[in-house]
C-alpha cells in the first residue's frame, strides 16, 4: 500500500473524531486509534494520521520517528480494514526503539485492534 496525500489526516477535527468515537490500543511505543469515517466518506482507503509531540525530541527525531511510522503503515496497511481513520501517537520510548522493535509494536497493535469486539485494549 501506498500512502499518498489523499491518505492522510490534515485537520483537526478528524484527531478529534478518533478520540471521541474511535477504540485505542496502547503499547509500549505508540497509541493506535481506529474510528470509521464517514457514512458518505466510506469508500476508498483508510486515511492516516501521526502525532508526534516536541517532548519526543527536536525536529529530526520528530521527523524520522514520522518516516518510520509511515513506513510500517504502508508495510502494515493492507491489514487494516479499508473506510478507517488511523491516528498513531508517538510515545516517549520510540524515540530510543530501533526499527525491528517499532515494526513488532505496530503488528501486536494492529492485531489486538482486529481481533478488539466491543472491548477496549
Amino acid at each position: 500500500m501506498q500512502l499518498r496525500r489523499q491518505h492522510t489526516i490534515k485537520r483537526a477535527g478528524e484527531f478529534a473524531r478518533v478520540r471521541l468515537r474511535g477504540r485505542s490500543c496502547t503499547g509500549r511505543y505508540f497509541v493506535v486509534g481506529l474510528s470509521p469515517l464517514p457514512p458518505g466518506k466510506q469508500k476508498g482507503h483508510s486515511r492516516f494520521g501521526i502525532i508526534t509531540t516536541k517532548r519526543l525530541g527536536h525536529a529530526v527525531v520528530r521527523n524520522r520517528l514520522r518516516r518510520q511510522i509511515r513506513e510500517l503503515l504502508r508495510e502494515q496497511g493492507d491489514v487494516l480494514e479499508e473506510g478507517q481513520y488511523v491516528v498513531v501517537v508517538v510515545r516517549q520510548g520510540a524515540t530510543g526503539a530501533g526499527y525491528e522493535e517499532l515494526q513488532q509494536e505496530m503488528r501486536r497493535l494492529i492485531e489486538r485492534h482486529r481481533k478488539m469486539i466491543g472491548e477496549t485494549c
